[in-house]
C-alpha cells in the first residue's frame, strides 16, 4: 500500500511538472485539474487552477471539441476506454493575451476526459513568416522574365519557373512530372554543363557563368540562350543544379538590325558620293549623246533605204539611245528631280504594279501571293516613283526565278504602328553574303551584259531614302530572296493634310 502511494505521488510530481499543460476536464466541460504547465498557458494563478475562472476559459473550447467528436461527445462507450481527438483553437488568456493553443483529447476515463493543451502561438508565427516568406520567393522566382531550372542529380526537374514555360513550352506540371533536364538541350549537351560546372575554368568550383548555349523548346525549336548556374551542395555532397536562362533572341535580333543599320549607315554614305559622281557624268555624257543622235537620224535621212551603212546607222542610234536611258537612270539614281508628294496607300500601290505586270509572258507561270493588312496607314511620298520601286523588286524576282515560282507579297504594321512594311519574297536561287552587299550598288548585275544596266535597285534604294524609308534584303542560296521596305507613317495633322 505503501509502495502504490510512493507511486502515485511520483505520479502527481511528473504531472505537475510536465512542461505541457495536463487538464482533467469533466463532461460539462468544467476542468477540475491543471497542472502548472496549463495554468501557464492560459494565464491564470496555480492557485486559481480549479477556479470557476479556469473552466470559463476552456469551456466553450472544450464544448466545441466534443461536439466535434460525434454522438454522446464523442466519447467511448465503455469505462476506461480510450480515444484521441486533437484541434487547434485561438483562446483570451486572462491578462488579454491571445494565444493559439493546441489541445488533445485522449477519450473518457470514467466521467473524466485526460486532455493535454500545448501553446503553438510561437510555431503558427513562425509558419506563418515561413509562408510568407516562401511566397515571397516563389513569386520572386515565377516573375522573372528569365528562365529559372532545378533538377536533381539524375536530372529530374524539381523547380520550372513562369519565364522557363514562356521560353520553353513547357508547363511546370508537364517538365516535373515527365521532363528530363537533358531534353532541353542537344545530345550530349546536359554532360558538358555538368562537366563545365565541376571545372574551376567557368566561374569556380560548382558555378557556371554566362555560357551560351543552344536550348530545345518543347515543339523542337532551337533558340540561343545565355545561362548562368550552378551545383547546390549539402555537406559537401552534390544534391541539385540550377540554371538561370536567358533567351538571346531578342537581343541577337538587335544585334542584327544595328548591323544592318550600320551596313545602310555605310551603303548611304557610298551612294551619295556615288550620286553626285552619277549626276556630274550624267550630265557630261547627255549633251554628246543627243548630238551623236541628232546627227545619225539626219545622215539616215539623206540616205537611201537601202544604202549599205544603213544598218550600221540604226545601230549608233539604238546604242546611242540605250545611253540616253542610262542616263536618265543616273539623274534618277543621283536626285535631280522633284516630284510632287502626297499621302499614299501602299496596299493600292502593290495592287497597281502588279495591274501593269500580270499581263506580261514573264508571269504567266508566276503564283502571286497577297497578305496586305487592312486599313494600312498611308505614307508620304510619290506614288508613281513607289510604283517603280515595287516594279523593279517584282521584275528582278520574276527574272530570278526564270518565270516559274511564287512570289509573296506582305504589307503589315511595325513599331506599335508608326512603320509601315512591305515584304516581297521569291522562290527563286537566292543570293551569297557577297552578292547581297552589292545589290544597291550602280552598275552591278548578275544578269548578262544585255539583259540589265544594273541601276533598278539603286534607283529603288535612292527612292526609298527619299521617301524617309529604308530597304534591305535578306536571302540564302536555294532558299529564295526577300526584300524588306519600311516607311514611316504619315502624319496627316504633321504634314498640315
Amino acid at each position: 500500500m505503501a509502495l502504490q502511494t510512493r507511486d502515485s505521488e511520483i505520479v502527481l510530481k511528473m504531472v505537475e511538472f510536465s512542461p505541457m499543460g495536463i487538464l482533467l476536464v469533466d463532461g460539462r466541460g468544467a476542468v477540475e485539474y491543471a497542472n502548472a504547465a496549463a495554468c501557464q498557458i492560459m494565464g491564470v494563478d496555480s492557485d486559481d487552477r480549479c477556479s470557476t475562472l479556469l473552466s470559463k476559459l476552456l469551456g466553450d473550447v472544450f464544448r466545441k471539441l466534443l461536439e466535434d467528436m460525434g454522438p454522446e461527445h464523442g466519447t467511448p462507450a465503455g469505462p476506461e476506454q480510450a480515444g484521441r481527438i486533437e484541434r487547434e483553437f485561438k483562446i483570451t488568456t486572462n491578462d488579454g493575451t491571445e494565444r493559439i493553443v493546441e489541445m488533445a483529447v485522449i477519450g473518457r476515463f470514467g466521467k473524466h476526459c485526460l486532455c493535454y493543451i500545448n501553446d503553438v502561438s510561437v510555431r503558427k508565427q513562425l509558419e506563418v513568416e515561413f509562408n510568407r516568406q516562401d511566397t515571397f520567393f516563389h513569386d520572386l522566382i515565377n516573375s522573372s522574365v528569365d528562365g529559372i531550372i532545378a533538377s536533381d542529380m539524375k536530372g529530374n526537374i524539381i523547380l520550372f519557373n513562369t519565364g522557363a514555360e514562356e521560353i520553353l513550352g513547357y508547363t511546370r506540371e508537364e517538365a516535373i512530372k515527365s521532363l528530363h533536364v537533358s531534353r532541353l538541350y542537344p545530345e550530349g549537351e546536359a554532360r558538358q554543363i555538368l562537366k563545365r560546372m565541376r571545372s574551376d575554368d567557368f566561374g569556380g568550383k560548382g558555378k557556371l557563368l554566362r555560357h551560351e548555349l543552344t536550348a530545345i523548346t518543347k515543339d523542337g525549336r532551337k533558340i540561343p540562350m545565355s545561362i548562368s548556374g550552378g551545383i547546390i551542395y549539402d555537406h559537401g555532397n552534390e544534391i541539385a543544379t540550377f540554371g538561370i536562362f536567358t533567351d538571346l533572341r531578342d537581343m541577337r535580333k538587335i544585334e542584327e538590325d544595328l548591323q544592318q543599320t550600320h551596313e545602310m549607315l555605310v551603303q548611304s554614305e557610298r551612294m551619295a558620293g556615288l550620286g553626285r559622281l552619277a549626276a556630274g557624268i550624267a550630265h557630261e555624257i547627255n549633251n554628246p549623246m543627243s548630238g551623236i543622235m541628232l546627227y545619225s537620224n539626219l545622215i539616215k535621212e539623206q540616205l537611201e533605204e537601202n544604202h549599205p551603212a544603213m544598218d550600221d546607222l540604226e545601230i549608233i542610234v539604238n546604242e546611242a539611245e540605250r545611253c540616253k536611258r542610262i542616263v536618265t537612270d543616273l539623274l534618277e539614281f543621283s536626285h535631280q528631280t522633284g516630284y510632287e508628294q502626297q499621302g499614299i496607300d501602299v496596299n493600292q500601290q502593290i495592287e497597281k504594279s502588279l495591274g501593269v505586270l500580270d499581263v506580261q509572258p514573264l508571269f504567266h507561270n508566276i503564283e502571286i501571293v497577297l497578305e496586305l493588312k487592312e486599313n494600312l496607314s498611308r505614307i508620304w511620298g510619290n506614288p508613281i516613283r513607289l510604283s517603280q520601286v515595287f516594279i523593279n523588286i517584282i521584275v528582278n524576282a520574276a527574272q530570278a526565278m526564270d518565270g516559274k515560282g511564287r512570289i509573296e507579297i506582305i504589307s503589315r504594321h511595325r513599331s506599335n504602328g508608326g512603320i509601315v512594311e512591305a515584304c516581297i519574297s521569291d522562290t527563286g536561287p537566292g543570293m551569297d553574303k557577297e552578292t547581297q552587299s552589292q545589290v544597291f550598288d550602280p552598275f552591278f548585275t548578275t544578269k548578262t551584259a544585255s539583259g540589265g544596266t544594273g541601276l533598278g535597285l539603286s534607283v529603288s534604294y535612292a527612292i526609298v531614302r527619299e521617301h524617309k524609308g529604308s530597304i534591305r534584303v535578306e536571302s540564302e542560296l536555294g532558299e529564295g530572296t526577300t526584300f524588306i521596305l519600311r516607311f514611316p507613317v504619315y502624319k496627316d495633322e504633321a504634314l498640315g493634310d
